[in-house]
This record gives C-alpha cells, structure tokens and sequence, in this order.
C-alpha cells in the first residue's frame, strides 16, 4: 500500500502515541504499534519495505522540544530504492519534491539547485537540502557507480 509521503513528514517530530499519527499509520497499511519495549529506536516499514518510518526517544536532545507528547518520537522518514535492498518492494508511493526513484544526481541538482552539501561518505554519494521544506533537511543518497538514488530521507534541522 502506498504511503503519502509529503503526509508522513507532516508528522515528524510527533509521537508514535499521537492520534492523528495512529490514523496515518492505519492509512497507510502499517499494523505494528510501538511501546516502551521499543526504546530507545524503532522503526516501522510500509509501502511493501520501501519507506521506513524512524522513531528516536532522544529527540529533544538533538532536534528540540517534540511536537506532541510521549516516548518515542518521529524522527525521520526514509523512501527506499528497492532496486538496491534486498526483499523490499516495489516502490508504490510518490516522493515529494518531483523527486523520482529512478533519478541521477545529475536530474535532481537540475530539478532542485545545487545541493547544500555533497560529498561521498557511507559508501555512497550524498547530497543535502534544507530549506525545501519548512525545517527539514533532505538527504538523498546516490549509488556512487551510477549515481542513482538508493534513498531520499526527510529528517529535522538540528538544533
């Protein structure tokens, strides 16, 4: 089942406890909830493995004040290449920014400007956005051989 990605990253910062976030969960096809057993990450996948939704309890540590209350709290969503993961996919939801799975560093720079940041680390070729969307950071990691997207993850400014 697809995920509305542009949604989920409306949620960051917001506990796994948040109602409207539980609806969004139930929405998108994700029937794992989390607890205090979960501390102090978890994660929760949808849209067949591809999209990866990051719970932290540190989150006021590292980003500020959380939007809601509870334990463990959005901290980042992670769209997936399926192409390079093993056991995931397809890719069935629709990334924000015109963004497309199937993109070069070379489209996304001439759709979205040069990067803030790019650089080659983690085994891959990194570019890094803030500002394209209000307070979150936009880190697209690029396969170094064909500089195709191996994820796009949306993820708070740190403070």
């Amino acid at each position: 089942m697809s995920v509305n990605i542009k949604r989920a990253i409306d949620f960051i910062g917001h506990a796994s406890s948040y109602p409207e976030l539980d609806d969004f969960l139930i929405g998108s096809g994700v029937e794992q909830r989390l607890t205090a057993e979960d501390l102090p990450s978890a994660e929760l996948l949808a849209d067949n493995g591809t999209v990866v939704l990051q719970f932290t309890s540190s989150y006021a540590e590292i980003y500020g004040k959380p939007r809601s209350d509870g334990l463990l709290f959005l901290e980042d969503v992670t769209a997936q290449n399926p192409k390079y993961e093993d056991d995931i996919g397809p890719f069935t939801s629709d990334l924000p920014l015109g963004l497309r799975m199937d993109m070069t560093g070379g489209d996304i720079v001439s759709l979205l400007g040069e990067p803030g940041y790019s650089g080659e680390f983690f085994g891959g070729h990194f570019l890094t956005y803030d500002g394209l969307i209000p307070n979150i950071t936009v880190n697209i990691k690029l396969d170094i051989k064909s500089r195709e997207i191996i994820f796009v993850r949306f993820m708070p400014v740190e403070v």
